[in-house]
C-alpha cells in the first residue's frame, strides 16, 4: 500500500504544479474594467501592420485602393462586413461593418457602421 500511496502523492503533486503554473499568468478583470468594457477592448490600434490585422481577423471582405502617389505610397480601405447585423452587441466585426484605413502597411484610422 505504501508504494501506491507514494505514486498517488507524486501524481497529485505534479498535477497541482502543472495546474498552478498554467494559471499563474491570468489575471481576471476588475469590476471597473467590466463596467467600462463589458466585452473587452477592441484589438485594433492605429499603427498596427496589415499582417497583425490579418492575424486577428483574417482577410478583409473588400479592399479598396483609395489613393496611390508618385512615391509608391498606397492608401487602402479594408472592409470587414458585420456577420450578424441584428445583434445588439458587437465584438470585432460580429454585428457592425468595420472600415480600416491603411497608409502603406500601417493602420491609420478605423470606424464602424451598422
Amino acid at each position: 500500500m505504501g508504494f501506491s500511496l507514494n505514486k498517488l502523492v507524486i501524481f497529485l503533486g505534479l498535477a497541482l504544479a502543472l495546474f498552478s503554473a498554467g494559471c499563474s499568468e491570468i489575471s481576471p478583470p476588475t469590476p471597473e474594467d467590466i463596467m467600462r468594457q463589458p466585452l473587452g477592448e477592441s484589438p485594433l490600434r492605429t499603427g498596427m501592420t496589415k499582417e497583425k490585422v490579418r492575424s486577428l481577423w483574417g482577410d478583409p471582405d473588400i479592399v479598396n485602393v483609395v489613393k496611390s502617389d508618385a512615391q509608391g505610397m498606397v492608401q487602402e480601405e479594408w472592409i470587414y462586413h458585420g456577420r450578424y447585423p441584428n445583434l445588439p452587441i458587437n465584438v470585432d466585426y460580429l454585428a457592425e461593418t468595420q472600415h480600416l484605413f491603411f497608409e502603406g502597411s500601417h493602420l491609420v484610422k478605423f470606424y464602424h457602421t451598422r
